[in-house]
């Protein structure tokens, strides 16, 4: 596999990945996301979908689900992930905040590619809750 980074000038970049799709970085964080947003980002949206398909493959027919990455940094210079908590807010039917939570903590575990590279550096916690489906 492989990523095209081109510079674009100042310390913005444009990405194309070895599918075609394309996205902007802005390290000062002026016109797009800078890089650690984007691996924040990553994150979350590995550790989301995973969590989907397991509490799918246990029946919960999820109706929506986020994934509220927070994180903390190091003392030090540069800054870096000391911690990440992945608090996911589900809505479905035959949802339960421990069900999430179990699925949630699996997907950290064992199935979230960006988690377990991750995670021998960076503490990875996860919270959850369910929010009511208003009709």
């Amino acid at each position: 596999m492989s990523i095209n980074v081109k510079w674009n000038g100042d310390l913005r970049f444009k990405v194309t990945t070895e599918s075609g799709f394309d996205f902007n970085v802005d390290s000062m964080n002026k016109k797009a996301p800078c890089p650690t947003e984007i691996l924040l980002s990553a994150l979350g949206s590995c550790s989301a979908t995973d969590a989907v398909l397991i509490l799918q493959d246990k029946g919960v027919e999820v109706k929506s689900l986020e994934n509220n990455v927070t994180f903390t940094l190091t003392d030090s210079e540069p800054g870096l992930y000391k911690s990440a908590n992945l608090h996911f807010v589900v809505e479905g039917d035959r949802v339960t905040k421990s069900g999430v939570l179990s699925a949630a903590q699996e997907a950290v575990a064992k199935h979230c590619h960006v988690c377990l590279m991750l995670s021998p550096t960076i503490e990875i916690t996860c919270s959850a809750e369910v929010r009511e489906i208003c009709i």
